[in-house]
């Protein structure tokens, strides 16, 4: 069966085990009750659901959480990671289904985003836009959507990719709710198959939503079903609503596997510090660069415009190659000298300035006026 390549973490839903309806059936049905007889009616309790413990590989194979399913219906799980930077995701699936497969339950994993949006984020994403650069969405950065939105624009997609497609027939949002930080919204898509197989894709999407200084940042996830059924859809569906309801996290499992997500965290600000200092310094040295590049056309501009005024004065720069001394003289004559008491003598020939004790001057070129 097709695997979606998706994450999940099963807190939000952790409610106490409730078995369901009971039924009581009889092993003597046609007797009568006699005290302590042995023909005496027996009762035994069955229940329409069992309970079974999901194992983490990972760790050793111990129990991360267990989770009631429809009495002998065979269920598969399976549960792996995959990492953001160092972060585990875990990604649980379980599939489980009626013995004569015409009804099909699965749990997808669920989906962790995060996004950001206010004044600062929609700057950042308009300047980009207009410099036409596109800032490439980081990995799991995503605007939250309502359950419906979320079916229809990532789920569906995913399960025509893996040939699984249907006519919709309908969609229902149910009420949201609130628990603790987070809103949890509930919807599902209805269809048909070809071979009239019955399917129904529901989500449940939890939003926590943060303000700081006006900046809002969200970390919503995303958690699939899919029930397939050749009976009632509905009632095939209460099944998945009674699996989610009846998860218990094993405390044992909680606890290393919250060691192990905040080891990866770690990890990753120290790596994530790392880029930042890095990227902080190219930023430095590419500011630098065009700091150092405006100010040398800057001064290339001025003294292109200071020797175009000289020469509209007519005069123009000489500098004096022993002291250094700069000065600007009417520009007429082809040498010029000064003396040691700073007096300036000029010739259209050169003369024998060792005579003098005269050291000539140097007109001063334009890309070093």
């Amino acid at each position: 069966m097709y695997r979606l390549f998706l994450s999940v973490i099963f807190t939000t839903f952790i409610f106490s085990c409730n078995p369901g309806n009971e039924k009581t059936t009889s092993i003597n049905p046609g007797k009568e009750k006699t005290g302590k007889d042995e023909t005496s009616e027996k009762a035994v309790t069955e229940s329409p659901y069992e309970l079974h413990g999901i194992l983490d590989p990972g760790m050793n194979n111990m129990v991360a959480f267990a989770i009631q399913t429809p009495t002998g219906w065979p269920l598969q799980q399976s549960f792996t990671r995959k990492w953001n930077g160092s972060t585990p995701i875990n990604q649980v699936y379980l599939k489980m289904a009626s013995v004569d497969q015409a009804d099909i339950i699965e749990l997808l994993p669920y989906s962790p985003y995060f996004y950001s949006d206010g004044p600062m984020a929609r700057q950042m994403r308009a300047s980009a836009a207009q410099m036409g650069v596109s800032l490439p969405p980081q990995p799991y950065e995503m605007a939250p959507m309502q359950p419906i939105e979320y079916i229809k624009r990532i789920l569906l997609p995913q399960l025509a990719q893996h040939g699984i497609s249907m006519n919709i027939t309908g969609e229902k949002e149910l009420p949201a709710k609130q628990e603790q930080k987070q809103a949890v919204y509930t919807g599902y898509v209805d269809g048909q198959m070809k071979d009239g197989t019955k399917l129904r894709i529901d989500c449940i999407v939890s939003i926590t939503t943060t303000n700081l200084n006006g900046e809002i940042y969200y970390n919503w996830n995303a958690m699939p079903s899919i029930v397939q059924s050749k009976t009632g859809i509905d009632e095939i569906y209460t099944h998945v609503t009674h699996a989610r309801r009846s998860l218990m996290m094993n405390p044992a499992w909680e606890a290393a596997n919250a060691q192990l997500v905040q080891k990866g965290n770690n990890i990753n600000q120290d790596i994530n510090k790392k880029n930042a200092a890095i990227v902080k310094d190219y930023q430095d040295h590419t500011q630098r660069i065009i700091d150092e590049t405006h100010a040398d056309r800057n001064a290339s501009a001025d003294r292109r415009n200071e020797a175009f005024g000289d020469a509209l004065r007519g005069e123009t720069k000489y500098e004096n190659t022993e002291t250094g001394q700069r000065i600007k003289l009417l520009d007429q004559y082809n040498h010029v000298y000064q003396d040691k008491q700073g007096n300036f003598y000029g010739s259209q020939t050169a003369v024998n300035k060792s005579a003098f004790d005269w050291n000539e001057l140097q007109r001063v070129e334009l890309k070093k006026y």
